[in-house]
């Protein structure tokens, strides 16, 4: 029921919120890091194909163009793929978009801004309001909503970065005279509760542009105010390769299986034969298994294998 294994680093693929305030630098901070991200993983490109491996999908009425032929400090932002993502803002919808970017090309996708699915038209909270019945056991039977955006954001085998807005938050508590009243205690992301736990590492960005982080699995940037930079995306991306990848190795196993699978099936008329049953079934050629397949059609010619050795 459950296999344990040696726990080995495997290579990652970013998960990062640009939390702030309206003006703070949110989208373009994302941007600039993004850059650095994908600079470092193709040293040799050129700067439009670069751009091109970048894509924002954007809920704030196209705002992010603005910075395309843009330059801050020293980096010139080219021309990134962009949707502009119009209500409603469901949850299924951010899939769709995610995807698109993905067909498109994009290895770096920026949702900017994730908290219209929380507080937009046509996202959860207006969802809710819209809802008859018992309001607490309708947001239980949303509760789906916010588990399909968090495979949305971790599943996807893309890095993503989402920019999330932040509003002041307040407490009830009693004052001097012992009146209940209303206290204000910092901000907190537009978005559900506890989402930002999500991320591997949240930037909070104040209006001098600088930003800090609430969560830093990385450990790179913890106490360590600073404004957001390629160099940023740069040591990030070297952070994320520290581990084994997994897919080339998965690659390399089923490329392994196959080509034990036609060894087996060199002469022998029956394995032969056995092969294309396999293929009939998942109607697909040897050459184009899956890891799985090739691992079960592998066991199945064991036998013939077994008759060779005889």
């Amino acid at each position: 029921m459950f296999e344990v294994k040696k726990a080995q680093r495997e290579k990652l693929k970013a998960v990062i919120g640009f939390i702030g305030p309206s003006g703070s630098g949110k989208t373009s901070g994302a941007l600039i890091t993004a850059y650095g991200v994908i600079r470092e993983a193709y040293p040799d490109a050129t700067e439009e194909e670069v751009w091109e491996k970048i894509g924002v999908i954007d809920t704030e009425h196209g705002r992010s163009k603005l910075y395309s032929n843009s330059k801050f400090d020293d980096i010139h932002i080219g021309h990134f793929l962009h949707i502009d993502f119009a209500p409603p803002y469901s949850t299924e919808r951010y899939e769709l978009a995610v995807q698109a970017m993905k067909k498109a090309g994009a290895e770096l996708i920026v949702i900017d801004s994730l908290s219209h699915n929380w507080q937009g038209e046509g996202g959860i909270v207006e969802t809710h309001g819209q809802m008859s019945g018992n309001s607490f056991q309708n947001w239980g039977k949303l509760a789906p909503q916010t588990s399909g955006l968090i495979k949305t954001l971790t599943r996807n085998n893309v890095h993503i970065f989402a920019t999330l807005r932040t509003k002041q938050e307040y407490v009830v508590e009693p004052d001097a005279n012992g009146k209940m009243a209303p206290r204000k205690v910092g901000t907190k992301p537009v978005q559900k509760d506890e989402m930002e736990y999500e991320f591997m590492l949240n930037f909070n960005i104040g209006m001098d542009h600088v930003a800090e982080t609430s969560k830093d699995n990385t450990r790179m940037f913890e106490g360590n105010p600073q404004k957001l930079t390629a160099d940023v995306g740069r040591k990030l991306y070297q952070w994320l390769e520290l581990g084994i990848d997994v897919k080339a190795e998965e690659e390399a196993k089923r490329a392994s299986l196959i080509e034990q699978i036609k060894l087996i099936a060199n002469g022998n008329e029956e394995a032969q034969k056995k092969i294309e049953e396999f293929e009939f079934k998942a109607s697909k050629k040897l050459d184009d298994f899956t890891i799985k397949l090739a691992q079960a059609a592998f066991d199945r010619l064991q036998v013939f294998k077994t008759k060779e050795e005889k």
